[in-house]
């Protein structure tokens, strides 16, 4: 191969590097598909032939990193726990293929990354140009459906377990601040026929903030959720998942910074402080006010923290305007000071005993949400024109949740995949890398190096997917 490359006219280093990864995974290619019929023969041989009955052999293909691999597994018929009989693939269920289509963990992995930041089309254009394997637009859809399934599945797992008291995080905040939000986005099809638009509820919670760098700092111990969903369901979730981080018990104070909006409220735990977000509070004055020198006057009773004279300035203003329309203004602002009352101060105004930070972390403003609520989901779901089905709107929603909270790499791990028997691996290894299979498989007696590095396209590799690169000496 190399003196072919070498001996072509007008090569660049472009074509080299191109040419040279078409070949590796190729060869990469023909030694799973060698792996997973020699693995598939094992389990032939190594089965209950009482229980699995052998019904021959039949062909498929997975996508994986370097392209896709077609190979022979057997089919078993069985009888299930119900008494009726089935067809199963033993290999398919030892390497739980089936999980998530006939895609690969990494090459999974990599459609979850991409769809994050790109549209269905760009990422498949993008995974494709970078993998040796061609996916379409709607072959990444189906995957992200299958996994935005599976993370609601596991979600309302989670949500049960907490109900009978079964999650409870290791980590200790004595102070958690929660805050909550909700954006609009467009829907699609048969949805929209109902509604224009629907809103996917978006909460964070975290124990501080912690400096990253001079003036600069983060939220530490980040939890966020994400999703259409009811009051009920979202608020369930929503403490399922913060149990699932930290030990509430002990935890003294919890702060809600929101809108105002009543759902908002509704979610709130019957101790939580309540602050109105001061983003909302003050573009409502902005909105709603407009002159400056009232304007000046309410922030001067918010800052002197005279909520009761705040309000009633509010209704002699509002008694004040001649016009019906700046009346009504005036009356919509004191409605909303008026229902979010408790809520004007901030936490730190309101009088609030919170216990000493821990070390490392420090207590800040809050009012984080409108930033997340763009990073969240605004930015991938509602500021390029997109439009959303509910299913697949709210799949790609805890998607981006899990981004945001850090744990991306859930998406796809958390599909339960079995661990191969070490005895086995060796057993197998040994027979694909004898040296006369070697040379009738990967070529004409070129001696491919069994060592070397391979670089994952997003992080490293882990469980089933390092130990065969491993084996194949990558």
């Amino acid at each position: 191969m190399i003196n072919t490359i070498v001996n072509e006219k007008g090569l660049t280093f472009k074509d080299f590097e191109i040419k040279i990864f078409q070949e590796a995974c190729r060869v990469c290619r023909e030694y799973t598909k060698t792996f997973l019929e020699s693995y598939d023969c094992k389990l032939m041989q190594e089965r209950d032939k009482k229980a699995y009955r052998n019904k021959g052999g039949r062909k498929t293909s997975v996508k994986t990193l370097f392209g896709e691999v077609e190979y022979s597994r057997n089919v078993y018929e069985t009888t299930g726990e119900d008494g009726l009989k089935k067809f199963v693939f033993l290999l398919d269920e030892m390497l739980s293929i089936n999980n998530v289509g006939l895609i690969s963990q990494n090459m999974a992995e990599q459609l979850v990354a991409g769809i994050t930041e790109l549209s269905y089309r760009s990422c498949a254009e993008k995974v494709s140009a970078m993998t040796g394997q061609c996916i379409s637009a709607m072959g990444v859809w189906n995957v992200i459906q299958t996994l935005g399934q599976q993370v609601s599945k596991d979600e309302q797992q989670l949500v049960c377990a907490h109900k009978q008291g079964q999650v409870r995080g290791s980590k200790e905040a004595p102070v958690l601040f929660e805050e909550t939000d909700g954006v609009h986005v467009s829907l699609q099809g048969e949805d929209r026929r109902h509604r224009r638009k629907s809103e996917i509820k978006v909460g964070i919670a975290y124990d501080g903030w912690k400096e990253t760098g001079s003036n600069r700092y983060e939220l530490d111990g980040k939890v966020v959720v994400a999703g259409f969903s009811s009051n009920k369901d979202f608020q369930e979730y929503r403490e399922a998942a913060i149990a699932e981080t930290y030990n509430l018990d002990e935890t003294q104070v919890r702060v809600l910074n929101g809108d105002g909006a009543p759902w908002i409220k509704n979610v709130k735990d019957k101790d939580t402080h309540f602050q109105l977000d001061p983003f909302h509070r003050n573009k409502a004055i902005k909105e709603l006010v407009p002159y400056k020198d009232v304007r000046q006057k309410i922030h001067g009773y918010l800052k002197a923290k005279k909520v009761n004279d705040l309000l009633a300035y509010l209704e002699m203003y509002r008694d004040s305007l001649p016009d019906d329309e700046e009346a009504s203004q005036a009356e919509k602002l004191l409605k909303y000071f008026t229902g979010n009352r408790a809520g004007l101060l901030s936490y730190q105004e309101q009088g609030i005993e919170l216990p000493k930070n821990p070390d490392g972390l420090v207590y800040k403003n809050m009012g984080t949400m409108e930033n997340h609520i763009w990073s969240v989901i605004a930015k991938r779901m509602k500021h390029n024109h997109t439009n959303w089905s509910v299913s697949g709107g709210n799949n790609m929603a805890k998607i981006l949740a899990k981004k945001c909270s850090g744990r991306l790499n859930e998406v796809t791990e958390k599909l339960h995949y079995k661990i191969f028997e070490t005895d086995k691996i060796v057993e197998i290894q040994k027979e694909i890398l004898s040296a006369k299979q070697a040379t009738k498989t990967l070529g004409k007696g070129y001696n491919y190096p069994v060592s070397g590095h391979f670089i994952a396209l997003d992080g490293a590799l882990r469980g089933e997917s390092k130990k065969l690169f491993g084996l194949a000496g990558y």
